[in-house]
């Protein structure tokens, strides 16, 4: 839960994520509700991690989150998002991570097909963009703020699954 609380901490991360872990009972919280949503099917919250190898034991370092969940509206679509620890940015981590987890949610749901994907994130946002461009997302609309919980337009990216 520490990891959670550090990288939360980051600027850029405050700056983007609608949602904040501040200490550990809100990370605790958070993973709850991850674990509460996958049961129910409602989102599928996924762990980055990094191994790292100290006196032949390997470890799990997390360094990132991607969710994907099926839009309630619009069952034949679903939305992902992601986070990534400062010190995993600049490695394509989000990149491998977000595309590692649309294969999986294509294979989860194969007998009732995801049609399309879409990322949803703000404007100036730009790593994020990158990282939707980088995945073969086409930018369809730029989306307009809606205070108080998007107070920034937004670009919603789709890719066919």
């Amino acid at each position: 839960m520490p990891t959670l609380v550090a990288a939360h901490a980051d600027p850029q991360m405050r700056r983007w994520l609608l949602h904040h872990i501040d200490d550990e009972d809100q990370a605790r919280t958070w993973l709850e509700q991850q674990e509460l949503a996958w049961a129910e099917g409602t989102r599928h919250s996924l762990a980055i991690v990094e191994v790292t190898t100290t006196a032949g034991v390997d470890e799990l370092d997390p360094v990132g989150s991607v969710s994907i969940r099926r839009l309630a509206k619009r069952l034949e679509a679903a939305e992902v998002g992601y986070w990534v620890d400062p010190q995993a940015r600049g490695r394509s981590v989000a990149t491998r991570a977000v595309e590692a987890a649309l294969g999986w949610a294509t294979a989860y749901w194969h007998e009732d097909p995801v049609k399309r994907f879409e990322l949803i994130h703000s404007v100036g946002n730009d790593a994020s963009c990158r990282v939707a461009l980088k995945l073969g997302f086409e930018l369809e609309e730029e989306l307009p703020a809606h205070p108080l919980k998007f107070p920034e337009p937004g670009h919603l990216h789709v890719r066919p699954a």
